[in-house]
């Protein structure tokens, strides 16, 4: 395998072309959790906390 500094622009490019790196990222937005969700959550939270102690 080569180094990053032995490809050329132009084959890094290409690279970044051919494998996704290139198009932006979809966009992440909030999402609001039911209840019980929360509930699951801080449940989660509170026993890794007690089992840290």
């Amino acid at each position: 395998m080569k180094d990053l500094d032995q490809y050329s622009s132009d084959e890094l490019k290409a690279l970044l072309a051919d494998e996704g790196w290139d198009t932006p990222l979809a966009p992440v937005h909030r999402q609001q959790l039911k209840p019980w969700q929360q509930g699951v959550f801080w449940a989660l939270r509170i026993y890794v906390v007690i089992m840290c102690i």
